[in-house]
């Protein structure tokens, strides 16, 4: 195989004229792939090469599973560190998307970028791709989702790979120590925060990213959730949110100013440096606090529910999904490679080795029903304390989002009071509905 870690930003392939064999393809179940070995026969084209963009912590897993896929078709996939939130994959690829000559065959699509690039006509629709098994292996519960961020009237255009998820790691070995339990209320994280809190030695309560773009309003929307606000609307309990995490950071000194430019790598690092007591943080933590062998201890990171709000313990539901540019140069290689890679065969392997590449289709809470895995527990969790939340919608999606970053920045920044940013995200949603 090519040297997986390769970039390759932009590169245009030889087009190749197996219509027929992507016939065939969209025809068979996903049974069939690994079983008859449909695709290697036919598979003999110019362009050997699909290329598949994913963040980079993503490829071991893949690599697992990628030898079968070239040894049965000839191809090579050479993967490709792709962006890592959708505001980012706007501006890499929209570019080369808007130009026709996307570097790329098949990749992994945020929920902020997928409406954009759907409704641009940039990815192809996936419903003739994906055999219906496929569709039917999720459950009912995901269905609004795919059905407002992965659709356009009833087309599909991205399938999941990913239920994300911002779930509440704690660290019981130190809650023991003090003979406390996880916080269950936002009062309860103030209050149990501070008694971790020690700012001459740099070690908080809480913190997360809320470094721009995006995710500040990731944060924001968590905490809106558990408020009971509309975050899009900047409504009295979007501000009730919004006050809480100022006054975590700059009343209660629980949560690190510093934060504000932190992404998740800083995040997570400050968690492992035995700095932070507790943190919502998305599903893919959990092999990020495995793979430090030397500090993993399964009692430094147990899931627990979020603190509630006035609205409960909620958290909203999101992720990414792999999807298909039009203009891919080998379109034949990536109907192929997104079939194998979604298939009940494949898929819960995949699972098993990356919670990147989790989500709960049957197929794959079946196979991992016996692995005592953390997050699958964690989903069975959080799906009986009714915590799932669903991810606030706009059509402009991450327009909107940019709105609430800015907002919420110039308020947490000391530059505007709570009145002002909620009046000045109001008028700037106004002017986005209407523009």
């Amino acid at each position: 195989m090519q040297d997986k870690k390769s970039t390759i930003s932009r590169r245009t392939f030889l087009r190749g004229s197996a219509a027929s064999i992507a016939a065939a393809l969209a025809a068979a179940g996903p049974g069939k792939l690994l079983a008859e070995g449909i695709f290697a026969p036919s598979l003999l084209r110019q362009n050997k090469t699909v290329v598949l963009s994913v963040q980079s912590f993503a490829f071991d897993a893949l690599e697992t599973v990628l030898p079968d896929f070239e040894s049965q078709t000839g191809l090579t996939v050479a993967l490709e560190n792709g962006p890592v939130t959708g505001e980012d994959m706007l501006t890499q690829y929209s570019p080369a998307f808007a130009s026709g000559n996307s570097p790329l065959d098949v990749m992994s699509d945020a929920d902020e970028s997928s409406p954009a690039f759907m409704r641009a006509g940039w990815v192809i629709p996936l419903n003739d791709v994906i055999p219906q098994a496929t569709w039917d292996d999720f459950p009912a519960s995901m269905q609004p989702q795919i059905d407002t961020f992965l659709s356009i009237n009833g087309e599909r255009y991205r399938i999941p790979h990913e239920f994300a998820v911002g779930y509440f790691f704690t660290r019981k070995d130190w809650l023991d120590a003090k003979g406390v339990k996880a916080p269950t209320t936002w009062d309860e994280l103030v209050s149990i925060g501070k008694e971790f809190t020690d700012q001459t030695t740099g070690v908080y309560g809480t913190s997360d990213a809320l470094i721009k773009p995006g995710l500040m309003y990731v944060f924001v929307a968590y905490l809106a959730a558990q408020s009971g606000g509309s975050v899009f609307d900047f409504d009295e309990q979007t501000g009730v949110a919004l006050q809480f995490l100022y006054d975590m950071i700059y009343t209660h000194k629980i949560f690190p100013e510093e934060a504000l430019n932190d992404d998740y790598t800083a995040q997570n690092a400050l968690y492992t440096s035995d700095k932070i007591a507790f943190m919502r943080e998305w599903p893919f933590f959990e092999d990020v606090g495995k793979g430090l062998t030397d500090w993993y201890q399964p009692d430094k990171m147990v899931i627990e529910l979020p603190p509630a709000g006035a609205a409960g313990a909620k958290s909203w539901i999101g992720g990414h999904g792999w999807s298909i540019p039009t203009s891919a140069p080998n379109m034949d290689g990536a109907k192929a490679l997104l079939q194998f890679l979604t298939s009940v065969e494949v898929a819960p392997k995949l699972a098993a080795a990356q919670s990147f590449l989790l989500t709960p289709r049957k197929s794959i809470l079946a196979a991992l029903a016996s692995q005592n895995n953390p997050i699958i527990n964690a989903i069975q969790q959080y799906s009986d304390a009714n915590v799932f939340s669903a991810r606030p919608f706009n059509p402009r999606l991450s327009e909107a989002q940019t709105v609430v970053d800015d907002i919420a920045s110039l308020f947490l920044t000391k530059q505007a009071s709570l009145a002002d940013a909620l009046k000045q995200g109001k008028d700037q949603m106004a002017a986005l509905a209407n523009g």
